[in-house]
């Protein structure tokens, strides 16, 4: 198990909904959104400054378009858009023929191939409510995975071949293989004991370890993707932790996001810095999250 590391909280503004950090190659950036402020953040590495955006309805993702510095990919709640960060607007380009009214996207990611994974949930997250997709970078776009109620990741491994996802009310992080263009789920899985909490977003180190946001957990935990085993936990001051991802030029810093979501004035009194955001310089580096090409 690690020792405890240096905590840096980032002087930004506090977040609602703080989630889906990731490193902007193009523009040397962090980007991070709050969901419940319809905002995205971005913190310049070089600058120390940083900057919000908002007109983003309950933004829950955002991607990097390969050449495109001045635009990202975003999942609002509507669909699929093009965020323009010169002019601080959205603008949908699918709506997935999905009704938005109780409906939102979470989580995503981009896969080694340099495919978007994105996911819808229900606004209060009911049952098997949401849906897992693939967006390719011809626009097709794929369901992998039905009736999710709250997804969080995915993650893939150093050398690509296996992915980690969680419906993180189940408190299991799955693996799976891909067999024939469909991922499976294998037997190994990662148990989330229920005195540390629900896993949210996560990010994957270049050793193979599973870095894994703690909902109501105060904490990022390190699993170790061979043994399923904890290897390192990272303690904040915030009990809401809601994800991480490896940032900066060497990719050896990881940003966490925190959210005030569901917590009571007693709580907030308690735990004054929810919904701020902080870095913690890493032995390890994080995987290079792939840019998406757009070619649509």
């Amino acid at each position: 198990m690690h020792t405890q590391k240096t905590i840096e909280t980032l002087h930004s503004p506090i977040n609602q909904h703080g989630e889906g950090p990731i490193w902007h190659i193009g523009r040397q950036s962090v980007f991070w959104v709050d969901i419940l402020s319809d905002q995205i953040l971005e913190y310049n590495w070089n600058q120390k400054q940083v900057f919000t955006y908002a007109n983003a309805k309950m933004v829950s993702a955002i991607f990097e378009i390969e050449g495109q510095n001045d635009f990202l990919l975003a999942t609002i709640q509507g669909g699929l858009a093009e965020y323009d960060l010169n002019k601080k607007s959205c603008i949908v380009f699918n709506d997935l023929n999905i009704d938005w009214k109780e409906t939102r996207c979470n989580d995503g990611a981009v896969d080694p191939d340099g495919n978007i994974w994105f996911s819808t949930t229900h606004i209060d997250h009911e049952e098997g409510a949401g849906d897992l997709f693939c967006l390719k970078p011809n626009g097709e776009i794929i369901k992998i995975l039905e009736k999710v109620s709250i997804s969080n990741g995915p993650c893939w491994t150093p050398i690509g071949n296996n992915m980690y996802h969680t419906d993180s009310g189940s408190r299991i992080i799955k693996e799976y293989n891909q067999y024939n263009n469909e991922w499976r789920a294998t037997s190994r899985q990662i148990q989330i004991s229920e005195n540390l909490g629900f896993p949210d977003g996560m990010a994957m180190d270049l050793n193979g370890v599973l870095w894994v946001a703690i909902w109501g957990g105060f904490a990022v935990v390190g699993y170790d993707t061979d043994t399923g085993k904890m290897v390192a936990k990272i303690d904040l001051p915030v009990p809401h932790v809601s994800s991480c991802a490896f940032v900066g030029p060497n990719l050896d810093t990881l940003f966490i996001t925190s959210s005030r979501k569901g917590l009571t004035d007693t709580e907030l009194e308690k735990y004054p810095d929810s919904g701020k955001v902080f870095m913690v310089q890493m032995d390890s580096k994080g995987m290079e999250m792939k840019t998406f090409n757009k070619k649509f």
